[in-house]
């Protein structure tokens, strides 16, 4: 019996070895380039499924059913409207997802923990590659914004935007540490200025300001917004210092047009959509601003969904809120309870302008962040799981 029970230690402790492997390679992989983020979703994905226990234990997550089947209906809309790049997009957001339900589904505290060291450590090479990319293309470019390994600007923005979030939570949490994780935030704070994305720069404030505020660090938080108004003040007298400023009502202008395009196309097909990644269709069908997206996560996603979907992701969101709002009246992981909230305060702020959260890097981080939700809160997730529906005592059920 003693021998049994060692085996069996044994076995658990291989599978969660190899499950924190998996975590910390998908990790990885996001920082490296969208072609092996992509590719370790897939990989993962396709594992969690084909092993019954990972599927059992991802899919047991509350109202995890209804999302994956409800992230079918895309991928037949796309289909319907010819839309093959919301095809492609559907494979690798039903991707993403599965991965999330899986990493949800083994997050332990002391994982998360490195998953975000982790983080820490591969942002400060992606801030080290984005000023090699700036000093190259400076003497032909001066205005060039570096993309570090995100293919584009914006994407690197939004990725600096959490992990300025994320180095303040190591901070807090890990205060031995704290001289490294300051550092890692000066780091991600020169590659935020070298994007030169105003969204990513708004948000990352509103996110700050809102972890500070949730701990209660009142000194903190006023003297965030004070350094925060005197940047600002600076910018605006000194353009220069922040180039992209003087093109703000361009920028406006672009997204204006882009939301217009996006409100014609909704208005004609309203309960479904056309599938993922449909403005640019809209934009060839209406001659607007061409784009891959609407430059709004609410426009864009009613754009993509319809209102159908759109309803489907709010009830889902909605339950996730309540699993929050259950975690902080029960005491459990409050401070990761405040980076999750810090978190979802600065995509909603980037979403106002733009619709980074959309990528395979920026989803999969996105994910890997709120998956603390899970971790030492089993109990609390039966209080928003969906209701069986009991039989009365004594009534038969007829063939």
């Amino acid at each position: 019996m003693t021998e049994q029970l060692a085996a069996l230690r044994r076995r658990l402790r291989t599978r969660e070895d190899a499950d924190a492997l998996a975590v910390l390679g998908l990790t990885a992989s996001v920082f490296l380039s969208v072609y092996t983020a992509v590719a370790a979703c897939l990989a993962v994905a396709a594992l969690t499924m084909m092993n019954y226990e990972r599927r059992r234990r991802a899919l047991s997550s509350p109202y995890a059913g209804l999302l994956l089947g409800f992230l079918l209906v895309p991928f037949f809309v796309a289909a319907m409207y010819n839309n093959f790049l919301g095809i492609l997009a559907s494979f690798a957001l039903y991707a993403v997802v599965i991965c999330g339900l899986f990493v949800r589904s083994v997050m332990t505290r002391r994982l998360f923990g490195r998953v975000l060291d982790l983080c820490c450590q591969c942002s400060v090479g992606c801030f080290l590659i984005a000023l090699a990319q700036k000093l190259a293309m400076y003497p032909a470019s001066p205005e060039y914004r570096p993309v570090s390994t995100f293919t584009n600007a914006n994407y690197y923005g939004a990725m600096v935007e959490l992990m300025l979030l994320v180095c303040l939570f190591r901070a807090v949490t890990n205060r031995p540490a704290r001289k490294w994780y300051l550092a890692a935030a000066l780091a991600n704070l020169g590659g935020l200025y070298l994007t030169g994305s105003m969204s990513a720069a708004a948000a990352s404030c509103i996110g700050i300001l809102t972890f500070l505020a949730l701990q209660h660090r009142r000194r903190l938080a006023v003297l965030f917004c004070l350094c925060a108004g005197a940047a600002l003040v600076l910018v605006m007298v000194f353009p220069f210092l922040f180039p992209r400023v003087e093109s703000v009502d361009v920028a406006w202008d672009q997204r204006f047009s882009i939301w217009q395009t996006a409100l014609r196309a909704i208005l004609e097909h309203p309960i479904f959509g056309q599938g993922a990644v449909s403005y640019h269709m809209a934009a060839l069908k209406y001659n607007g601003y061409l784009t891959y997206h609407s430059h709004n996560l609410l426009i864009d996603t009613v754009l993509n969904f319809g209102f159908f979907g759109f309803a489907v992701l709010a009830f889902y969101v909605s339950r996730q809120a309540k699993l929050l709002r259950l975690r902080f009246r029960n005491r459990i992981g409050r401070t990761a309870n405040v980076l999750t909230v810090s978190v979802l305060a600065a995509v909603i702020a980037h979403g106002v302008t733009d619709v980074t959260i959309f990528w395979p890097q920026t989803g999969m981080f996105f994910l890997l962040l709120v998956s603390s939700l899970s971790v030492g809160a089993e109990f609390l997730e039966r209080e928003v799981a969906p209701r069986s529906i009991a039989v009365p005592a004594g009534s038969r059920l007829r063939p």
